[in-house]
């Protein structure tokens, strides 16, 4: 990376002072991501809510047993990215298809995923009034997957390092609930594949 930044100086292709503005983005997004993968080899910190059905969860207790994927959002903004998710993992996960891999061997994933909210306390009220709408706005399919969550937000970003509250970040767990793998932003076919990876590796 550095080695490109060094031949466009050479060049003078860029004046210095544009140069420390490029060279200042890429250290930026290189600690972004950083931050988001320190959360890896820890383990998932306990997160109570209710599923769009009705059900009281725990996790990573629930969900221990099995490999996991746990996305999670910490602003309105960020919920949309969150949004993007959520077909193509209902489609990857729980839809049952006659599929298989380039090898020809049929490709099945028996795992759990929740896609959880967690709004800062003001919207967390706005939300919790209006939760009936949202169950309404939302198809009954993803209900099982999506959680509401009150309670507070600090601690879970110290945990996950989280420095970009714009984001919705993606945690893969293995087994026993620690984290192996960490992606975040609106939702690609590359990042689906990363995770895959490693649920494929448990």
């Amino acid at each position: 990376m550095f080695r490109y930044l060094n031949i466009f100086v050479n060049s003078n292709i860029l004046k210095p002072d544009k140069m420390k503005k490029i060279i200042l983005v890429i250290l930026l997004a290189a600690f972004t991501k950083l931050n988001a993968q320190n959360a890896t080899g820890k383990m998932f910190p306990a997160i109570t809510g209710e599923t769009f059905d009705g059900k009281n969860v725990v996790l990573p207790e629930a969900c221990k047993g099995k490999p996991t994927i746990i996305g999670i959002c910490f602003s309105k903004a960020a919920e949309t990215d969150l949004r993007t998710w959520l077909n193509p993992a209902y489609n990857q996960f729980v839809v049952k298809k006659d599929t298989t891999n380039a090898f020809g061997t049929a490709v099945a994933y028996d795992i759990n995923y929740y896609f959880i909210p967690m709004l800062n306390l003001v919207n967390q009220v706005l939300e919790k009034s209006s939760q009936d709408k949202i169950r309404k706005q939302t198809d009954k399919e993803f209900w099982p997957h999506l959680m509401f969550y009150t309670g507070g937000l600090k601690e879970y970003k110290k945990t996950f390092e989280i420095d970009n509250t714009d984001l919705p970040y993606f945690f893969v767990l293995d087994k026993t609930g620690k984290i192996v793998h960490v992606e975040k932003g609106i939702y690609s076919e590359k990042k689906m594949n990363a995770m895959e990876d490693f649920l494929e590796e448990d």
